[in-house]
């Protein structure tokens, strides 16, 4: 290595970096810090930065501590319960429980354990006169104003665990079976030495190197240092652009939050129009309006999580005459006597399309297209695919002449534009069944890593769903998509569960 790439390296180095360098012999960590005098920190990092220039090798080995706990502290301030305990005894020799709890200043917990240690060591006895419980002293003033074993444990701490000896493991033990005294942890034990490059820089530069090492070079360059011109005649800094730097960690919109934003985006420049409902609904909007029976099974499904004081919902006059109408197609279509009292019981929603009921019943002017996002609530047994509280994308289009050609049409779009989909083969429809639409579709597509899942269902809204809400039949597309599975699919997400993660990794590296 020639004088001047050696002395371009010394040059790129920054003021703690130096230190540092020019202190690569020192045995261990803590010495390197004291000569330094750095923090434990800024040596760190300048090691690294070290390591980056291929000036030092790292080797980073976990190792066990014993350190003082918080109660550790304290004692090593105040001393141990045991030994005020104590104190108070030579000057009285012979005192009462409350007394001596209460001249130590010892609580329940210390008391108890400061009598346990000082009868097992034989410093006192316990006696009684006039049914009064007494504590005398009975070791000697020696014994007594020589430390504890475990005073002088605490004093020496901290340690490392593997430099503790046979007799310190059993005082170790002790003082572990007690409230935050002592604690092991495991701490990095930090190795370092000096590469060939560094010691061919030593070489190369000979005496001369302590002299460039203290060489004032400037590093930034300020307003005033510009006015005044006093950069000029100075050596600057080089700064390396090539060496690895630690990772910035800025804020950013949570992944699966941006995601439905920019779904939301997506819809309305497509020319839908937003609506929204309450996620606690009566069971005759969420269910009678949409054409399921009262007595049907999906109903008790669906329909699990309701109001524990059963609340019910009185209707107001504009929504008499669509109960009236929805409570004759329900007897005249499906047979049965129909209850008022079980349609006003009011649940947590399980499915959007009860915003989608109660919009058809405002009577929209024609065509209109419309979405929501909405929580649901179902009692489903959650796994990588399935949650109890999800979301779903709703959406219906009202208009003339629409057919079930043109909703294939609108979930094929879905799955391109949304869940980005790009070949058809991985879209698929699948036959349904749903109360409120016929024909009913599924709408299934291909995950690169679970391969098929379901995103949601659609269908054309029944004249049965239609007319009551509306005054007259009127196409309605209709969708359900779980947008929470529709992410998965464009996120590549293999778990439901982590969309809605607290795990910082996966929250700081998810691209947005």
């Amino acid at each position: 290595m020639d004088k001047n790439e050696a002395l371009k390296i010394i040059e790129s180095l920054n003021l703690n970096e130096r230190k540092a360098f020019v202190n690569l012999n020192c045995k261990s960590f803590e010495e390197l810090m004291e000569k330094t005098s750095l923090d434990r920190i800024s040596l760190l990092r300048a090691l690294q930065f070290l390591f980056n220039k291929n000036l030092v090798v790292l080797k980073t080995e976990k190792k066990k501590q014993v350190v003082l706990g918080e109660n550790g502290i304290l004692y090593r301030k105040k001393e141990l319960p045991e030994r005020r305990f104590l104190n108070v005894l030579v000057k009285d020799k012979k005192l009462g429980f409350v007394e001596i709890k209460e001249k130590a200043n010892l609580s329940d917990n210390e008391f108890s354990i400061s009598l346990g240690v000082l009868k097992k060591k034989n410093f006192i006895e316990i006696s009684s006169e006039n049914n009064k419980r007494l504590i005398e002293l009975k070791a000697s003033m020696e014994k007594v104003t020589s430390k504890f074993p475990e005073e002088i444990f605490l004093e020496s701490l901290p340690a490392n665990y593997e430099d503790v000896r046979a007799e310190g493991k059993a005082i170790l033990k002790s003082l572990l079976s007690r409230k935050e005294i002592v604690e092991i942890e495991e701490v990095p034990n930090i190795n370092f030495s000096a590469t060939n490059k560094a010691g061919e820089i030593k070489k190369t530069l000979g005496p001369e190197i302590n002299k460039v090492l203290s060489m004032k070079l400037l590093e930034s360059l300020t307003p005033e240092i510009l006015k005044q011109g006093s950069w000029k005649n100075k050596k600057f800094r080089i700064y390396d652009v090539k060496s690895p730097v630690p990772k910035i960690i800025c804020g950013k919109r949570q992944f699966y939050s941006s995601f439905l934003k920019e779904v939301k985006e997506k819809l309305i420049s497509l020319g839908f129009e937003e609506m929204g409902g309450k996620l606690i609904v009566s069971e005759f909007w969420n269910f009678d309006a949409l054409f399921q029976p009262q007595f049907h099974a999906a109903r008790n499904w669906a329909d699990t999580y309701r109001i524990k004081n059963k609340f019910k919902i009185k209707p107001d006059r504009k929504n008499k005459k669509i109960l009236n109408s929805v409570k004759k197609v329900h007897e005249l279509k499906w047979r049965y006597k129909w209850s008022l009292d079980k349609a006003k019981l009011l649940i947590a929603r399980p499915q959007t399309t009860v915003v989608s009921a109660q919009t058809l019943a405002k009577k929209p002017q024609l065509p209109k297209k419309y979405f929501c996002f909405g929580r649901n609530f179902r009692p489903d047994i959650v796994d990588s695919t399935h949650l109890s509280e999800f979301n779903q994308l709703e959406g219906i289009i009202v208009a003339e002449k629409l057919t079930f050609k043109h909703l294939l049409g609108i979930l094929k779009m879905f799955a391109k534009k949304i869940a980005g989909i790009k070949d058809d083969k991985n879209i698929r429809f699948l036959p349904d069944y749903y109360p409120f639409t016929e024909p009913s579709v599924e709408l299934d597509v291909k995950h690169p890593k679970m391969g098929w899942i379901e995103l949601g269902g659609a269908g054309i809204f029944r004249e049965e769903v239609v007319k009551p809400l509306f005054g007259k039949d009127i196409s309605v597309l209709a969708w359900g998509i779980g947008v929470d599975r529709l992410a998965m699919s464009k996120l590549g997400v293999t778990d439901i569960r982590e969309l809605f993660t607290q795990n910082l990794k996966l929250l700081r590296d998810a691209e947005v």
